[in-house]
């Protein structure tokens, strides 16, 4: 029965209803229940199964050129170039074992290495592969048809979207997040989005290749990719998030809106293959899917807006000289850090340059609106900076927005010249950062930790979708701090669980004019030694690899 609330109401109060409190934590099943733990990969049985050739060598690319615009040639749309943007993003990095159990990592992270995020393509016109649907399977490396494009509609399809053209879809399985975190995890799911999209975007760069988000309504994304003809397992659907168009940086400018007609001709296909069941039980959280129900993506009025208008200039920084593809490969997230060691101040203004917002640069590219997110710091061992609260504002209006909003006794100092970085209290922050992240050690151990702001009421109580963007921002900028701590020599983590308004308070700020959406802190790891480190895709049949079938499966 639907909701007499309004949707964006809904979403708000969603959001304090799965806040962490002091006392009481969000709502979740309070207990591990590994028996119905969800499998980590999904398959499309019956469908045919299409073997991707793993990346012999990497693209030659500084890892500082990742951030800026493409200027060399790029590689052609084709399948084994579409193969190493996969592999770079949505592909596994690695697996640990100990203690005789075993897990694969991702280049993309995700909240309890849960992984509810699954990447579908639609190619049409790519060398080596025929016109048609897929599905990525990371452990294979592989593409699952689930629709073939017979030339007919290959045709019709080409005013609306050119030739040859390439689409990546990301959608959500709440369910993967929500069997440990509860209520929460609309909340992680929308951080993973926003990771998996950064990561796309920068392994697209690696290529030469443009991915820009189009304005779409998550109704016609459904309909192009079948879901809306899947009978999908019980309380397993995949909800889509969004879709994007890949195009070499040197062709014309695409549409920026999925065009309906584009739609309409998909959604006339053959749809292949069984989803998998993830979970033999499951447990029903039924906010999420009203919550989701409330968020749901329109029918864009007008094309996607990019990113426009005064933004941060950057600073001078030093960058690291590390390949951009080594650095994607290994990121990882750390579950200890060092607490005596101090990060020199260079790479800690290297990390925040790089998150303010540049139109024209990778990952800021792919067709955000305007920022919302600054950042609130918890500084504890950077060279030559006073320990203490501080802020980080990553779009010029947002000053004077959070100073009014905050603590009046905060100072607002700058410390540094040109650095958008205002001292708001010194003081050590330690334990506050420990304690307001759900007392975990990592919060305080670290050389700095930081909040992500997010300006929320008001775009939410009159464009309720906005919700899941501010997440997707937030897992963008998250993106990006991973990857700079690997390229700086430290290493970062991303931090779902914190008291949400005791951050709030802890700024003084009143009402919901600010939140606090995603914590994230980096620092010097401390490695387990008790843990054994291989290769991504050491399972697979080495005899497989050279020319990928194209008829196998």
């Amino acid at each position: 029965m639907p909701s007499s609330i309004p949707s964006g109401l809904q979403a708000i109060n969603y959001h304090e209803r799965t806040k962490h409190h002091l006392h009481r934590f969000a709502r979740s099943a309070g207990t591990m229940d590994w028996d119905n733990q969800p499998a980590p990969f999904r398959t499309y049985a019956g469908a045919r199964k299409i073997l991707l050739p793993l990346a012999g060598a990497d693209p030659v690319l500084p890892y500082p050129d990742l951030f800026q615009p493409e200027t060399a040639e790029p590689s052609p749309l084709a399948l084994t170039s579409l193969a190493l943007m996969m592999e770079l993003s949505m592909g596994l990095s690695a697996w640990k074992a100990a203690g005789g159990q075993r897990w694969s990592l991702r280049m993309n992270p995700s909240s309890g290495n849960l992984h509810p995020t699954e990447a579908h393509l639609i190619a049409i016109g790519l060398k080596g592969i025929d016109d048609g649907i897929y599905h990525y399977h990371p452990l294979e490396h592989a593409l699952e048809e689930r629709a073939h494009i017979p030339p007919r509609q290959a045709g019709a399809l080409a005013p609306h979207l050119g030739a040859p053209f390439l689409l990546v879809a990301l959608s959500s399985i709440y369910w993967r997040e929500a069997w440990k975190y509860g209520e929460r995890a609309f909340r992680y799911c929308q951080h993973d989005v926003g990771h998996a999209l950064a990561a796309l975007r920068l392994a697209a760069r690696l290529l030469n290749w443009r991915l820009i988000r189009m304005a779409a309504a998550d109704e016609d994304i459904s309909a192009a990719l079948g879901f809306d003809r899947i009978l999908w397992p019980p309380h397993e659907e995949e909800v889509p998030a969004l879709i994007a168009a890949v195009l070499p940086a040197n062709a014309p400018r695409s549409i920026e809106a999925f065009p309906i007609e584009a739609a309409r001709i998909l959604k006339t296909l053959d749809i292949k293959g069984r989803p998998s069941r993830l979970s033999r039980a499951h447990r029903r959280w039924d906010v999420i899917n009203e919550t989701a129900a409330a968020c749901r993506q329109p029918r864009p009025q007008t094309t996607a807006s990019a990113l426009e208008g005064e933004t941060p200039s950057a600073f001078p920084i030093a960058e690291p000289e590390a390949g951009a593809a080594a650095v994607i490969r290994q990121r990882r997230s750390a579950v200890a850090f060092d607490p005596g060691r101090v990060l020199p101040q260079a790479a800690f203004l290297g990390m925040l340059e790089r998150v303010l917002p540049r139109a024209a640069c990778p990952p800021f590219d792919v067709e955000f609106e305007e920022p919302r997110i600054s950042l609130v710091l918890f500084v504890h061992r950077i060279q030559d900076l006073t320990p203490g609260l501080y802020a980080f504002i990553r779009h010029p209006q947002h000053l004077e927005e959070l100073r009014r909003a905050s603590a009046t006794a905060f100072a607002w100092e700058p410390p540094l010249r040109d650095v958008p970085l205002y001292l708001l209290e010194p003081g050590d922050v330690r334990a506050e950062a420990i304690d307001l992240s759900c007392r975990q050690e990592i919060g305080g151990f670290s050389a700095f930790s930081l909040g992500m702001l997010a300006r929320f009421e008001p775009e939410v109580c009159d464009t309720p979708w906005i919700y899941r963007h501010l997440f997707w921002e937030a897992g963008l900028i998250g993106q990006i701090l991973y990857l700079e701590a690997e390229a700086r020599g430290v290493r970062g983590t991303g931090i779902g669980c914190f008291f949400d308004d005791l951050v709030h308070e802890r700024l003084g700020l009143q009402g919901r004019s600010w939140q606090s959406l995603y914590h994230f802190t980096v620092g010097f790891p401390v490695e387990d030694s008790r843990l054994q480190t291989l290769p991504p895709y050491f399972h697979l049949d080495l005899n497989r690899w050279g020319e990928p079938s194209l008829h196998n499966g």
